[in-house]
């Protein structure tokens, strides 16, 4: 009797700590997913600016930082009635905007191309910073206000020619190194049948109304990093003038596994700032690749993007996840 109460009791025993056991696991997984949410929120990438309008015998690449530094930081940094349209700041006003940007010593700016898979980095302090004049004041006369400037990084010069474009290029400024250099892949669409694209339910393009417009649906389907990537666009075929970013009303991206399970859903709506872009094979800009998909950054989600212009604020890449979190680019578009 003895024997079979301690046996009752190991058994008792052993359940609670198995108990225990899935419970700490569960927790850790939870905490894993919103330490992963909150460092999306914390990731900053650049948009790089190519310089043409200041010198067209002059091009050069330049990374403004000025819309992360706080409300009248270029009165404190720069001097007042700047005549050159471009100037690169002292060691001391250097100094002050890496303080006011929040920039450490010992951090790297990273370059990455993701057309090629190449990754070019320096220490933030042999990057030249400068303050150069923004497109949209450039044409009046001298002297400059402070915050008619932009304040940033040039790129070093030698770089230009080893790359394609400034749009194929996302520039990171931390003290190690974010990006997966894992190549990216630009989304091969082909048009299929509308029966073919997923039923995402009650709100589904097909039942969208947009007045005297006849209904008019587009799907099509990619195949990448073993995700299926379907869109559906809404589009106005009774203008065959226009070119395609502009018949676009409203699309749908949608995301799947191997499985079918849906990883990703986002709506995207044409506006008097934002112009849904053409998709890779079916746009007007020849052989140009917009949208990529693929893992852009070490332990987070991957990413999707390339599927919106913007007139007053910033593109941005979306993570492929259920949440549906993004990072909108630093890009200084000011008007």
């Amino acid at each position: 009797m003895k024997k079979q109460l301690y046996l009752l009791l190991m058994s008792f025993i052993t359940l609670l700590l198995l108990s225990n056991c899935s419970t700490n696991t569960n927790s850790d997984k939870s905490e894993t997913s919103g330490s992963n949410i909150e460092v999306i929120k914390d990731v900053e990438i650049y948009y790089v600016e190519s310089v043409e309008y200041l010198d067209p015998d002059r091009i050069f690449f330049h990374v403004s930082l000025s819309e992360t530094l706080p409300p009248d930081a270029d009165k404190k940094i720069l001097p007042a009635n700047l005549t050159p349209k471009k100037y690169t700041l002292t060691d001391k006003e250097r100094k002050l905007f890496m303080k006011m940007a929040g920039i450490a010593e010992d951090a790297y700016f990273w370059i990455y191309d993701y057309t090629n898979n190449q990754l070019y980095s320096y220490p933030i302090l042999s990057m030249e910073a400068t303050a150069i004049l923004d497109s949209y004041r450039s044409d009046r006369s001298p002297p400059y206000n402070t915050e008619d400037f932009r304040i940033g990084f040039d790129l070093p010069q030698d770089l230009l020619p080893r790359f394609r474009s400034n749009y194929d290029l996302f520039v990171s400024i931390t003290k190690d190194n974010p990006f997966a250099q894992e190549q990216l892949t630009p989304l091969d669409w082909r048009l299929i049948p509308n029966a073919n694209y997923p039923d995402t339910g009650p709100d589904k393009l097909s039942n969208r109304n947009y007045g005297n417009v006849p209904k008019y649906l587009k799907s099509y389907m990619a195949n990448a990093n073993n995700m299926t990537f379907y869109v559906q666009d809404y589009v106005d075929e009774q203008h065959p003038q226009l070119l395609d970013i502009y018949k676009i009303f409203e699309r749908e991206l949608l995301v799947v596994d191997k499985e079918g399970n849906t990883l990703f859903k986002r709506r995207m709506y044409q506006s008097e700032g934002t112009s849904l872009v053409g998709l890779n094979n079916y746009h007007d800009y020849e052989n140009e690749k917009f949208q990529w998909a693929g893992q852009l950054f070490k332990d987070l989600p991957p990413v999707v993007f390339g599927f919106e212009w913007f007139s007053f604020s910033c593109e941005g890449l979306d993570f492929i996840v259920p949440y549906r979190d993004g990072i909108e680019f630093k890009c200084d578009n000011r008007h």
